[in-house]
């Protein structure tokens, strides 16, 4: 899956995952690349009201990352 961030075009290499404790607003999370070879972890927030969202597929704004951090 291909998404922009800030004007560059990113890779996902994985599916996105929960990461953060238990009870606190997710956070999900997933590696990805650029087509310069460059490695990120890219960072979607939970939407508001994702206590009550039972459909995973619609706990992000998938096409809206809140984060991108350069792994390498």
């Amino acid at each position: 899956m291909k998404i922009q961030f800030e004007n560059k075009e990113i890779t996902l290499k994985q599916e996105p995952y929960i990461d953060g404790p238990a009870g606190e607003t997710p956070i999900y999370k997933a590696q990805a690349s650029d087509a310069e070879g460059n490695e990120y972890i890219v960072t979607w927030a939970a939407v508001e009201g994702w206590e009550n969202i039972e459909d995973e597929s619609e706990m992000c704004d998938w096409d809206h990352p809140t984060g991108l951090m350069l792994v390498k």
